[in-house]
C-alpha cells in the first residue's frame, strides 16, 4: 500500500516536471541567444561601432553617409542623377519627387537625433508574435520600427505600443495613421513603382483618387500629417537586393524578385542604429498550409507564392547576420 502511494506521488512530481520545463522551453522560444535580463534594464548595453564593425563584414563598401529618407535639395537644386528606376532608384521620377518632397519632410525627431546611442527594435508581423508578451520589452527601446498595417491597438501585450517609423507602400497602408501609431510616428514610404508617387501626391494634396496600377487597391483617404510622412532613400532597398540577397543590378529586367519591406527595414536599422534587435521575422514551414503568417489576420504562407519575395533567400540572409551577431533575435526564427 505503501509502495502505491509512493509511486502515485512520483507520478505527478515527474507531471509536474514536465510542465515545469515545458513552460520554461517555451519561453526561451522568445529569449533564443538572448540575455532577457537586458530587456527589463533601462540601462540596455550599448557596444557603439559594433554593428558598424560587422556590417562592414557582411556589406562591402558599407558607409552610414547616406541620409535616411530623401530630401528636397537634392533633386531641385543639386540634381542628383540616379542610375536605377524604382524601387532602387529615383530615375524618370525627378518631377513628382520635387512636387512631394515640396511638402513632406525628411529629419528626424529631436528626441531619436541626439540619443547618444540609437537602441532599435525592428518589429516584424509574423504570427510568432502573437502571445509572446513582448509587448513591454519592444517599448522598451529607443527606436521601434514597424511595418506596413501591422495594428498595435489591442495587440499591445505582444507588439507593444511604441512606434518610431512605420514603413509602408500604397498597398500596405490600410491602417489608421492616427489610432495604430505615436503622434510624433514617420511615415516612411517605400516606394516600389512610380504608381507609389502618384498615390502620395493624390492623397497629400487631395486630388482625383488613382485606381489602377496597383496590385491591391490602395486607400482613398488616409488622413496623415504631411509633416510626418517621409520617402525612403531606395539606397536601403539597392543594398539590401544588391548586398543582402544578391540580386545582379546589371540585370534587373530579367530579376522579378524584390526584398520585402521587413528585411528593408532590417538594412535601415544597420545604417542607423548602434543596437540592432528584431522580433516577429521569419515564416512557418511550407508543409504548414493552414498556419497564419501574421499575429493579426488569417493569411497563409500560399499567398507568398506570387508576392514577387523570395522569402527562403531573405531568411537565410536574416540568419546569417543573426549567426554573425549583427543583430539579435527577441522572438524564436
Amino acid at each position: 500500500m505503501i509502495n502505491k502511494s509512493r509511486w502515485k506521488i512520483l507520478g505527478v512530481l515527474a507531471v509536474f516536471l514536465v510542465m515545469v520545463w515545458y513552460t520554461i522551453s517555451r519561453e526561451e522560444r522568445y529569449i533564443q541567444l538572448f540575455d532577457f535580463h537586458i530587456l527589463q534594464d533601462n540601462r540596455m548595453s550599448c557596444p557603439l561601432g559594433e554593428v558598424e564593425r560587422k556590417a562592414a563584414l557582411l556589406i562591402a563598401n558599407f558607409t552610414r553617409d547616406h541620409p535616411l529618407f530623401l530630401q528636397l535639395r537634392d533633386y531641385f537644386w543639386v540634381k542628383t542623377p540616379s542610375p536605377y528606376e524604382l524601387p532602387y532608384g529615383t530615375k524618370g521620377t525627378e518631377e513628382i519627387l520635387v512636387r512631394l518632397l515640396a511638402v513632406t519632410g525628411y529629419s528626424l525627431p529631436e528626441s531619436v537625433q541626439s540619443l547618444k546611442c540609437r537602441r532599435c527594435a525592428v518589429v516584424g508581423n509574423g504570427h510568432r508574435l502573437r502571445n509572446s508578451s513582448m509587448g513591454d520589452a519592444i517599448n522598451r527601446y529607443d527606436v521601434v520600427i514597424r511595418l506596413n498595417n501591422a495594428p498595435v491597438h489591442g495587440y499591445e501585450h505582444d507588439v507593444g505600443s511604441k512606434t518610431t517609423m512605420r514603413l509602408f507602400y500604397p498597398e500596405s497602408a490600410h491602417f489608421n495613421p492616427k489610432t495604430e501609431n505615436d503622434l510624433n510616428t514617420l511615415l516612411v514610404l517605400v516606394a516600389f513603382k512610380p504608381m507609389d508617387f502618384l498615390w502620395l501626391e493624390t492623397i497629400l494634396h487631395d486630388k482625383k483618387r488613382i485606381r489602377k496600377g496597383f496590385w491591391k487597391q490602395p486607400p482613398l483617404i488616409w488622413d496623415a500629417n504631411p509633416e510626418q510622412v517621409r520617402i525612403l532613400n531606395p539606397y536601403f532597398m539597392e543594398i539590401t537586393a544588391a548586398k543582402l540577397l544578391n540580386i545582379p543590378m546589371k540585370q534587373l529586367r530579367k530579376f522579378k524578385q524584390k526584398p520585402t519591406t521587413g528585411l528593408v527595414a532590417i538594412t535601415l536599422a544597420l545604417h542607423f542604429c548602434d543596437v540592432v534587435h528584431i522580433a516577429g521575422f521569419g515564416y512557418p514551414d511550407s508543409a504548414n498550409k493552414k498556419q497564419s503568417i501574421h499575429y493579426y489576420e488569417q493569411i497563409t504562407v500560399k499567398s507568398m507564392a506570387t508576392s514577387g519575395h523570395n522569402v527562403s533567400h531573405e531568411a537565410s540572409a536574416i540568419k546569417k547576420m543573426l549567426e554573425m551577431g549583427l543583430i539579435k533575435n527577441l522572438t524564436y526564427f
